[in-house]
Order: structure tokens, then C-alpha cells, then sequence
């Protein structure tokens, strides 16, 4: 049994304990978020250290243990480039009130990835808190090929047409109970095992649909202007639903913009956190991020584009009985400033290991901070714009992060950067790089990587797989597999046509591994994984510029033709 097994077996029985001692009320039916209700702090001690006693006993003989789960993250503090943390200066605001110091009651230590969602299916973008899957269980492919099931129209708003960057979907299997309150259509609420597909778009809808057929399971919710970002279902099982906002003009106009959320049993729009802010160092009032619940706490962790990073406690109360949600948020704001950088823009997705986040901007610099003190444990300057989502694993030799910057602010050409990096002390572990083109301008259209690469696990687990555009011709893409240890290529796959759609992982219970590839001319790719083969394709008529989510053997995307596709892995 290993050292991380051990420590994964440690952190499971606690946070089932604690979350069952402080999340249920069986007299008055409800579900709270976890300050409502308490279990003495010393009753959770008495049971933390049975526990503990109960497992060092069991493997005291293994000599590959050496001390239980840690939920702090252990920093490499003397490795960590201090001269850098000197170019920053940041502040933590509570709600509307500023201070240096936030004091946190609760101390927050994201679950394994593997743990993140009590749902069946895809909740977030990239699927956990490491954003390493955008596919849930496993496929059966037998013929190698892709099957088009359905299609669906979608709309435009002033051009923007169907769904955009980084658009992925989300895909749930609800639990009965909770499927039986919400305002799903009669015929699809009574069906036993129904898979929702909810996808928000650029006509400004999110759609909610059947995955068997493509039927609608419910009206779409409407907000003001278009959504570029993917969606967030809360990962607890809760009915709420959380979506930003890519644009705020419509017809010239300007619209209210910012990150809404919403409830699932009626659609109503629970709060709203507005773009526009004071505090932030920046304007643009977007939100492309995808939020990351942490069901241990009740928080919700966001970046926007005005450059704040967000930690709201939700305080969620959910009354079965009464057929109710609310929640009362309560916003901590993160706000920095970099030397020489003045583009602090977020618009990739909060990526967390325990009490850590990760993070990059519009200016090139990557941040690890810690949650519960918002504060900067260490930065990096990454070149160049990135927008591509950092990836996180951890294994044997420590905690690692995978990331890529586009072609921005170098320029028409330049280097499109993939790195290594020790996510502990932000030190480089290897990096390549890949000559790229863009369009720049009032419309620009960027090279380099915008897609979130894949980390491999199974027969793929030696490999990370990058997909970089107008790499190697100016309208032409290169997906590239790097040794996980040494960066070197240990695959390539040539692309006529350029993409910035997120490549996904499937693999089969035999733990052979697939890539789901979407490009910029409408073709789907099934590649084999280990090799860089490209298997089978179809065509889905235009750019596929979203990203596609899978369940099992469906896999979901919309594209900027204005239609959305069920497409079955064969």
C-alpha cells in the first residue's frame, strides 16, 4: 500500500465524518452549508485521532507509511524565489470593507480531485479542482468511429455566433429526489437516470437538454449578453447553478455585467456579483472562469477579468421539505499588482490543490496563493498572455503544474512557451517552446496554446498532451505529447486546421486512453491516445472553438455554426 494511498484512505474517513456529523438534520430534513450545523470541535478531535490510531495500527508495519494526511499544503518555503514575491503588492477586501488582514474562521483544504463532485458527470470545467478530466466514467469503443445522435440550434447576439471560447458543458445525472423538485418538463422529470446536458452560449442562453436524444428538458435561462466561459453545477448535489458572462454590450448598449447564480428548482437568479468594481484594478467586467466549490466550507472560489480572484462563503441552506434553497454570499476579494504588469485580467479557471490556487493573467504572470490567508505564496512570469488553464497531479515525486502561454504581447510571431513547473515553489522543471502566429488588432485571433492540455493517467500516464495554434503554419495547429518527466516530444500530430477547442481524455475499463480533438474547420478527431494516430473523424459544419464534455460514451459541443452536437463514441 503506498505512502499516497494511505493518505488518501486518511482524508476520506475524516472529511465523511466531519461532513456528516456537520451537513445533516434529520429532524427537520435539511442540508446546510457547515457553519449552520456544529459539532463540537472537540468531538471531531477525539474522532480525527481514532481514526488516525485506527489506520497507524493497521499499516504499522509498512514501512511506506510515515504520517497522515496533511490538509495544508507543505510549501517549499526555502526553494521559493523571494525576489520576485517583491514585484507584487496585493490587498484582501471583505465585502465593501478594505484590510490587510482577513481573519478566516474555517480553514479551507480542497478535496482530491478525484472526490471533488458527489454528482455523477461533469460539474465544472475540466471536472475537479485539478481541471484534469472533462469526461466522466469510462468508454466502450469497439469500432474506433463517431456517430452524430442529435443537433440542436442555438443563436447569435451582434455576431456572436453559437459557442465560443472556452464553452464546455456540463453533464449531470441527478439524484432522483432532487430531480423530482426541480421545474424539469413532466415527461423528462419522471425518467429514471436522466443525464442533463446545461450549456451556456453566446446568444446569451444556457440551455438545459436530454443527452439520449436532444430534447430540451427545460426553457433556458436568459441572461443580458453573451457567455464565452463554461458553466459551474454545484458539485454537492445542490440545485444551483453558476454562470459568468464573456461580453457586456448588446446593440451598442451596455448591459449589466458579471457572475450570476441561480437556482435549479425554479431558475431564479439568486445573486449576482457585478463585474463592474471599484476595488479592481481593471474595467472589463467579464467572467470567462468557471467557479470551484468546496463542499467541506460552503465557499466558491472565481477569478474575473477585472483581475480580482473571489472567495465567497455561499452559507447555503437547502430545505427538501420546504422545497427551498438560499444562500446569503459573503465576498473576499483579492486584488494585486505586479511591476511591469498591467494587464491583470483572469480568464482561465481557478485551478486549487488543498489550500493553494492557481492562477495566471492577461500579462504573463502565474500565481499560487494561499486561500485562507489570500495571500501570494509564490509568482512567475510565464511569458505572455495565457489564457489556457493550469492543470494539476500530483504523484509519488510531488505536486506539479502544467501550463502554456499564447502569442499576445509578443507580437504577430513568437513563442508559444509549454512549462513544468513544482507547484510547491514555483520552480521550473522543464520547459519547450513552439513559433507561433496571431492576428492581431481590433480583431485579434491569437496563436499559441489557448486550449487546457490533458494530463495522462492510465496506458497515457507517461504523457501531458498539448494542442497549439497557428503552430507550425499559420493556419495550422500541432498537438504534441511531452515525456510527463523530461518534456522531450514523444508524439506529434500535424493539424491542417488550427484550434483552440481543449482536447479530452477518454479511456476504456482496460485503461486504454483516447483523445476527442475539435478544430477550427468542424472536424472531431478520435486519436489514439498512446500513439498520436488519428483514428476517425467528422465533420460538425463549423469552428468548434468550445470545448467538448463526454459521458462515457457521449460526448457534447457546440460550435460557432450556431448548433450544439450529441456525438456517441462507437
Amino acid at each position: 500500500m503506498s505512502h499516497l494511498t494511505l493518505k488518501i484512505i486518511l482524508v476520506i474517513l475524516i472529511f465523511n465524518f466531519i461532513f456528516n456529523f456537520t451537513n445533516t438534520n434529520e429532524n427537520n430534513n435539511e442540508i446546510k452549508g457547515k457553519d449552520k450545523t456544529v459539532k463540537t470541535a472537540e468531538e471531531i478531535q477525539n474522532k480525527y485521532k481514532e481514526i488516525e490510531s485506527e489506520i497507524t495500527e493497521t499499516i504499522s508495519n509498512d514501512e511506506e507509511y510515515e504520517t497522515y494526511y496533511n490538509p495544508v499544503a507543505e510549501i517549499k518555503e526555502e526553494e521559493i524565489d523571494r525576489s520576485l514575491l517583491e514585484k507584487i503588492e496585493y490587498q484582501a477586501f471583505l465585502n465593501e470593507d478594505t484590510s490587510e488582514e482577513i481573519s478566516n474562521s474555517e480553514s479551507i483544504s480542497m478535496k482530491l480531485e478525484t472526490d471533488y463532485s458527489a454528482l455523477k458527470g461533469i460539474t465544472t470545467f475540466r471536472g475537479n479542482t485539478f481541471r484534469d478530466s472533462a469526461s466522466y466514467g469510462y468508454a466502450s469503443v469497439n469500432e474506433k468511429k463517431l456517430e452524430i445522435v442529435w443537433e440542436l440550434l442555438t443563436g447569435s447576439i451582434d455576431g456572436w455566433t453559437g459557442v465560443g471560447w472556452n464553452g464546455q458543458p456540463s453533464i449531470v445525472e441527478w439524484d432522483e429526489e432532487i430531480r423530482k423538485l426541480m421545474n424539469i418538463s413532466e415527461g423528462k422529470k419522471e425518467k429514471t437516470g436522466l443525464r442533463e446536458v446545461i450549456y451556456g452560449t453566446l446568444d446569451g442562453n444556457i440551455y438545459f437538454i436530454d443527452l439520449d436524444d436532444g430534447e430540451y428538458t427545460r426553457e433556458p435561462i436568459k441572461v443580458p449578453a453573451s457567455i464565452k466561459g463554461s458553466i459551474t453545477v454545484d458539485p454537492r448535489g445542490f440545485p444551483l447553478l453558476y454562470a459568468g458572462q464573456g461580453l457586456n454590450k448588446v446593440g451598442g448598449r451596455t448591459v449589466e455585467t458579471g457572475y450570476r447564480i441561480f437556482s435549479l428548482l425554479n431558475q431564479e437568479r439568486l445573486y449576482f456579483i457585478n463585474g463592474v468594481d471599484k476595488f479592481a484594478y481593471r474595467g472589463w467586467p467579464a467572467f470567462d472562469s468557471t467557479a470551484l466549490i468546496d463542499k467541506e466550507t460552503d465557499y466558491m472560489f472565481i477569478c474575473g477579468e477585472n483581475g480580482l480572484f473571489y472567495k465567497v462563503k455561499l452559507n447555503t441552506e437547502f430545505n427538501l421539505k420546504e422545497n427551498k434553497i438560499i444562500i446569503a454570499p459573503q465576498i473576499h476579494k483579492y486584488r494585486y499588482k505586479i511591476d511591469g504588469n498591467q494587464y491583470q485580467g483572469i480568464e482561465n479557471s481557478v485551478a486549487m490543490y488543498k489550500n493553494l490556487a492557481y492562477f495566471a493573467d492577461n500579462g504573463g504572470w502565474l500565481q499560487c496563493i494561499d486561500v485562507n490567508e489570500l495571500k501570494p505564496v509564490w509568482i512567475r512570469d510565464i511569458t505572455d498572455d495565457t489564457d489556457s488553464t493550469i492543470v494539476l497531479e500530483e504523484n509519488e515525486e510531488g505536486v506539479f503544474l502544467y501550463t502554456g502561454c499564447e502569442v499576445d504581447k509578443q507580437g504577430e510571431k513568437g513563442k508559444s512557451y509549454i512549462r513544468k513547473i513544482d507547484a510547491l515553489s514555483g520552480n521550473l522543471i522543464w520547459e519547450q517552446s513552439y513559433i507561433c502566429d496571431s492576428i492581431l488588432g481590433k480583431r485579434p485571433n491569437n496563436g499559441g496554446l489557448l486550449a487546457t492540455p490533458v494530463v495522462g493517467k492510465h496506458n497515457l500516464n507517461n504523457i501531458v498532451i498539448f494542442n497549439i495554434a497557428r503552430c507550425e503554419g499559420f493556419s495550422s495547429g500541432l498537438i504534441v505529447a511531452l515525456d510527463k518527466k523530461t518534456g522531450e516530444e514523444f508524439w506529434k500530430l500535424n493539424l491542417t486546421n488550427y484550434s483552440w477547442s481543449s482536447p479530452v481524455a477518454i479511456y476504456t475499463e482496460d485503461g486504454v486512453g483516447y483523445i476527442v480533438l475539435c478544430d477550427s474547420a468542424g472536424n472531431m478527431f478520435l486519436i489514439e491516445g498512446a500513439t498520436g494516430n488519428a483514428l476517425y473523424k467528422i465533420n460538425l459544419g463549423a469552428n468548434v472553438e468550445g470545448s467538448p464534455a463526454v459521458f462515457e460514451n457521449m460526448i457534447v459541443v457546440g460550435t460557432r455554426g450556431q448548433k450544439m452536437y450529441g456525438v456517441r463514441i462507437k
